[in-house]
């Protein structure tokens, strides 16, 4: 139905959402010591330095685009994964309801 649509839809996006948001500091620092090896002698080396350079934004620098990318992508797959659910329920002649006897 088109509610569920919209129930999968709006649960991707704060999956893609929460995804982004909790590993895009990691990213970060991974792009930055990957791009500048020489700069940095681990991970806490370039966070420390990220944070004293930039503040906590400087973590989340770039994030729009990962952002907007991860909310399509996992908006699409978890309607996707329920309207796949859907079909197979009905090609199997299996309903949400219980059929106890």
């Amino acid at each position: 139905s088109g509610i569920q649509a919209a129930i999968d839809l709006t649960a991707g996006a704060a999956g893609g959402t929460a995804c982004v948001l909790v590993g895009q500091p990691f990213d970060t620092a991974k792009v930055k010591m990957q791009t500048f090896p020489h700069l940095y002698r681990g991970l806490m080396d370039c966070a420390m330095k990220t944070y004293k350079q930039m503040g906590f934004k400087g973590f989340y620098k770039g994030t729009s685009p990962a952002l907007l990318a991860n909310i399509a992508e996992n908006s699409v797959l978890f309607m996707s994964y329920g309207f796949c659910q859907k079909v197979v329920r009905q090609t199997v002649g299996l309903n949400r309801k219980s059929t106890r006897l």
